[in-house]
């Protein structure tokens, strides 16, 4: 087997580029908050919330994120016992220490597994019932992942894309209150005030939040960047010497539907998938051998 390259690769690099816009409307909303909070030292919040940024190399973070945001659990004694010993095989095809990951569950019917953070690699426990071989060249898709920093950089836009979001989902909160008091009210004169306000609402998020401009350009990106991460780490588990067996676990997909569901999607939900259709990989995957 042929040790893995621990690099980022182009998509990692694409998508913290692609965050530059959302991370500087964010800077620019901290700093107004900084400059009505203390305006002696209107420095202070924006510098205090760039340091903020290495909580997400804190391990302590992926064990939060991996409840909170992705509900995994801890595996069982048996659930253990399964996936240890294939973490220990693809972390020594790949020449890394497998301690430096932690293997989680997510209570799932349909066959899932991802990687969280830095260290969390999970699991369906739909993917357990797969043949031992096809399981363990899944974490080494996972792995793949992580060897790539695919996941540091989503965790890292995600963290520094806070404040701008959430300044659009009070925006948008605060309009769909004021349209539905104006529509409660019921007079002309209520609703096009109602209106009116939504508009100014509107304007000064636009002002706060420039990047919501780029959205319909970025999204699509963004999105292309995780297809190419997903092909990255389907490459990563060849290259550890896991290709035919990751290949009969797509061909599995295949057959249980995954494509067609995704073909009958339509143009815009396959622009903004986060990962290429089986046939895809199933492809690159082929040509890699």
């Amino acid at each position: 087997m042929h040790r893995a390259r621990r690099r980022f690769d182009l998509s990692a690099v694409a998508e913290l580029l692609l965050g530059v816009p959302t991370v500087l409307s964010s800077l620019l909303i901290v700093g107004l908050v900084g400059k009505a909070l203390t305006p002696g030292t209107l420095w202070l919040l924006p510098v205090v919330w760039l340091v903020s940024g290495v909580i997400v190399f804190v391990p302590a973070t992926d064990k939060v994120l991996a409840v909170v945001a992705h509900r995994l659990r801890r595996p069982t004694p048996t659930e253990s016992d399964l996936l240890k010993p294939l973490l220990d095989e693809v972390c020594g095809a790949a020449g890394v220490d497998p301690r430096r990951f932690w293997l989680r569950i997510q209570n799932s019917r349909e066959i899932n597994a991802m990687a969280v953070g830095g260290h969390v690699v999970g699991v369906s426990t739909a993917a357990l019932r797969l043949p031992g071989p096809q399981l363990e060249a899944v974490l080494a898709h996972e792995v793949g992942h992580h060897l790539a920093g695919h996941t540091k950089i989503s965790l890292l836009r995600w963290w520094y894309e806070l404040p701008a979001r959430w300044t659009v989902w009070l925006v948008v909160m605060a309009g769909v209150v004021i349209h539905a008091v104006g529509s409660a009210i019921g007079t002309s004169g209520a609703r096009a005030i109602s209106i009116a306000l939504v508009v100014v609402l509107a304007a000064a998020a636009l002002v706060v939040s420039p990047w919501l401009v780029l959205v319909p350009v970025v999204a699509p990106l963004l999105a292309l960047s995780s297809r190419r991460a997903e092909l990255h780490a389907d490459r990563v588990a060849a290259e550890l010497g896991y290709g035919p067996l990751l290949l009969e676990v797509l061909q599995r997909w295949v057959k249980e539907g995954h494509d067609e569901q995704r073909a009958r999607a339509g143009l815009r939900s396959r622009m903004l998938a986060s990962h290429p259709s089986c046939a895809h990989r199933i492809s690159r995957l082929h040509n890699k051998k």
